[in-house]
């Protein structure tokens, strides 16, 4: 999951909620001014800049300081955000990381300053210079400092820390541009083959070069995150690892603790979770808690009516649980209340097209049509969101809303089967054709993350309404961790997923047949289709909206017709928390609860 299209894999950035018109709005008390310093105004007035100035992203009533629980899914696979590919990787780096920009909360086709305060377009339209922040620097490796045996780590700066540098940049593009290094950068990798350069200038300033034009190439290098040439390019005395030999030593690195620039850094990682501090040392807006907390418990929703927690977004099976079905209906306790909000996450199931009987579109199509998805969205997700057609948000001018979902079916469904060549010969009630010389029945296992009982549900209707047609799906519970290395390696033969498309629509990380190949790549389905690579290489070289938006359209109409996903619904939350939590602002983009800016209207008592 990657950056035009982002998936649970991956994140987005930007704090956005929708009007009833489904554009971004901006919470009528938040601060409109006030979080930037003076020498940053005067960067942001330089010409050319196009960066905007950055608002406040707190309420007005306010109060710093506290610490806010939240609960914790999964321990994260890692923290270097350029190989530890996951949902739980990017949740929690956020915090204690920064981007060059981010996009402004007003206008998600605007960009604010994080570490970069000005960014100015080369004549020529091929490049950006870019400036760093002056005051910006990395927190403290998590090593045992008392050893002696790292002060070969130890930075200039005040308490040994070092300073944010261009290199930090440079480092990270080598990595992506390094064939032989895995992990994230594998999936990352195809957005970066236009780019020329990335080079440090100085010590704040990067000059950035692509071959070619593209639409994405702006918001690429503006979400880049930096990595630490001083830390990550050494082994544990100190000794600089050979550039020739890059892949083997930060694919599985010495250092696996955490690092970063921003509000917060990591401070205790163990059984009981995840707690964060705030970091004195931060450039920009101060963190609004003292603390943040990510425990693990096994009922979220039990932890959060114990006041073990303040907040938690309950699964649908949950919401009967609390009385609150209704999508407008709120807690009857006054401390507690309720917010819902849209998101850009749609569900899918991904069929291995590597494997039979899926290489089939028939096939594909048969299975989408034996998915009663009006009524498992309705009875077992609660209603929380609407079916969907294609792989782009309905937010997005690239949905095409004139492609109908393809309607629960299972007597045409079952037609496509026999016109494909499966029927039940033997009259064991289970299809079966010859594939490559052998007989072999229409069966099939469906990987599912087993935490759900809303997914269980699913796959039992959906189990039962395709043997109704001759079909036996078997189901795979599996705990994240090992469904993404069963997934990295295309040992399924489909699985239940998520994306989160990002604000800038790409189709090349999914759907492009030149990725279907690459390790760990987001085209893990193997989809392979001329049509579809010329529309994502003609998406690419687009420059206008009205170009963009007709070829996705095509490329809807096409996926339609090919169903190498079962597309499932785009979500919707609900969301409950304790006061004295101020409402949780949520993005659009950021499919995770982002509490970088959230804040307490006064400070809890002590717990």
């Amino acid at each position: 999951m990657g950056k035009g299209l982002r998936g649970v894999l991956l994140g987005a950035v930007g704090l956005v909620l929708l009007g009833m018109d489904g554009r971004p709005r901006v919470p009528k008390h938040l601060v409109e001014d006030g979080c930037m310093t003076k020498e940053a105004r005067s960067a942001l007035a330089l010409p050319g800049n196009l960066l905007t100035p950055a608002r406040c992203r707190v309420v007005a009533d306010h109060k710093k300081g506290g610490t806010l629980r939240l609960s914790l899914a999964s321990p994260p696979r890692g923290w270097n955000a350029y190989i530890h590919n996951g949902a739980d990787v990017t949740a929690n780096h956020r915090l204690i990381s920064n981007q060059l920009a981010s996009r402004s909360p007003e206008d998600l086709d605007r960009w604010t300053p994080e570490l970069a305060v000005s960014v100015v377009a080369d004549p020529d339209g091929l490049g950006w210079v870019v400036s760093l922040q002056p005051k910006a620097s990395w927190q403290l490796p998590d090593v045992d400092w008392e050893s002696g045996d790292f002060e070969w780590l130890k930075g200039e700066g005040p308490n040994g820390r070092h300073r944010v540098t261009a290199d930090d940049f440079v480092f990270p593009f080598e990595l992506i541009q390094d064939t032989s290094v895995e992990g994230r950068v594998s999936s990352m990798r195809n957005y970066y083959e236009r780019f020329e350069s990335v080079e440090a200038v100085d010590d704040l300033t990067l000059h950035v070069r692509v071959k070619e034009r593209s639409f994405l190439d702006l918001a690429m290098f503006l979400e880049l995150t930096p990595l630490p040439r001083w830390l990550y390019g050494f082994d544990p005395s100190g000794q600089a690892y050979a550039q020739e030999k890059r892949g083997e030593w930060i694919n599985s690195h010495w250092y696996q603790g955490a690092i970063g620039t921003g509000p917060y850094r990591l401070k205790e990682q163990s059984k009981a979770g995840l707690v964060f501090q705030a970091n004195s040392a931060y450039f920009g807006e101060p963190a609004s808690f003292d603390r943040i907390e990510r425990l693990h418990v096994q009922d979220s929703l039990h932890a959060f009516n114990m006041g073990e927690i303040d907040l938690v977004i309950p699964l649908p099976e949950d919401l009967a649980r609390t009385g609150l079905l209704e999508r407008e209906s709120q807690p009857t306790d006054p401390k507690l209340r309720r917010v819902n909000y849209e998101t850009m996450t749609y569900f899918y199931m991904g069929w291995n097209q590597e494997r039979a009987p899926f290489g089939d579109k028939a096939v594909r199509q048969a299975m989408t049509l034996s998915l009663d998805r009006e009524r498992i969205l309705k009875e077992v997700f609660q209603g929380l969101g609407s079916v969907t057609s294609g792989p782009f948000p309905k937010q997005s001018p690239c949905y095409d809303r004139s492609v109908e979902p393809w309607p629960f079916d299972l007597e045409l469904a079952s037609s496509k089967l026999e016109a494909a060549g499966w029927s039940d010969r033997d009259g064991n009630g289970v299809r079966e054709r010859m594939v490559d010389g052998e007989e072999i029945e229409l069966r099939f296992t469906l990987l599912s993350y087993g935490y759900s009982e809303a997914f269980r549900s699913l796959t039992e209707i959906w189990r039962e309404d395709l043997a109704r047609i001759g079909v036996v799906m078997e189901v795979e519970e599996v705990a994240w961790v090992p469904m993404l290395e069963r997934m990295d390696t295309g040992d399924f033969d489909a699985y239940t997923g998520a994306w989160v498309p990002g604000w800038d629509t790409d189709l090349t990380q999914l759907w492009h047949s030149s990725q279907a190949d690459v390790k760990a790549s987001s085209n893990r389905i193997g989809f392979r289709n001329a049509e579809a690579d010329r529309l994502a290489e003609a998406l690419r070289a687009a420059q206008e909206p009205v170009d963009r938006t007709a070829i996705c359209h095509e490329f809807h109409a096409l996926v339609h017709e090919e169903q190498p996903y079962t597309f499932f619904f785009q979500r919707e939350r609900a969301v409950l928390y304790r006061a004295p939590l101020n409402e949780p602002e949520f993005s659009l983009l950021w499919p995770y609860a982002d509490p970088a800016h959230w804040s307490f209207s006064e400070l809890p008592r002590s717990r």
